[in-house]
């Protein structure tokens, strides 16, 4: 038995394809890729890369840098603050102390960075316990006291280059000088030494 034929009207292809342009749930048409949506906005067209950050809000996209120099400006080097006051200018530098016991012997130091006012008084309290109570042991009365006070007399040269503060100190926090070192008794406490050897000497 012979197939008719079709019938003439009968629309060929899949039926419930979607009809002249119209796409389900809002989706862009068959061919309409690269076009304008309902809402004027632009597709993506092909060959464009949909990965592609955009500038975050309130900042500006990124521009090249002009030839022939950079685009920005070095930052200016930063001044260290005193470790007391926050005053500037201030210096890196170390004031040492050393006690000699009988039998014992005690190391101490301040490290800074200080500036000129806070270093002034720090070295002078420092210095005066040195010449006051480093010599009271025999490796302290040789050695170590010798070369802390050494060591102080060539940080107060770095003390000195300092200059003074322009303007007070943003803390509230002042040291007090106190008198300079030849101004203090205990200074000179080491001037006794040698009469309490003498004195160990004749009593035995």
């Amino acid at each position: 038995m012979a197939t008719p034929p079709p019938h003439p009207n009968t629309p060929q292809g899949n039926p419930f394809a979607p009809q002249g342009g119209y796409a389900p749930n809002g989706a862009p048409a068959y061919g309409s890729y690269g076009t304008q949506d309902a809402y004027g906005a632009q597709n993506s067209a092909y060959g464009q890369n949909p990965y592609a950050q955009n500038p975050a809000y309130g900042q500006t996209p990124h521009t090249p840098a002009p030839a022939g120099g950079y685009a920005y400006q070095a930052a200016p080097p930063l001044t260290p603050a005193c470790r007391i006051c926050a005053a500037q200018p201030a210096r890196d530098m170390t004031i040492r102390q050393h006690t000699g016991l009988l039998v014992a012997m005690r190391f101490s130091k301040m490290e800074g960075p200080f500036c000129r006012s806070c270093a002034t008084a720090i070295h002078r309290e420092m210095t005066t316990k040195t010449l006051a109570g480093g010599w009271w042991s025999p490796v302290s009365l040789i050695a170590f006291t010798p070369l802390t006070l050494l060591w102080n007399v060539y940080v107060r040269t770095k003390i000195r280059k300092l200059p003074q503060q322009a303007m007070q100190s943003p803390t509230g926090i002042v040291m007090d000088q106190g008198k300079p070192i030849a101004q203090r008794p205990l200074a000179y406490v080491f001037l006794l030494l040698p009469l309490l050897w003498l004195a160990v000497y004749f009593s035995n």
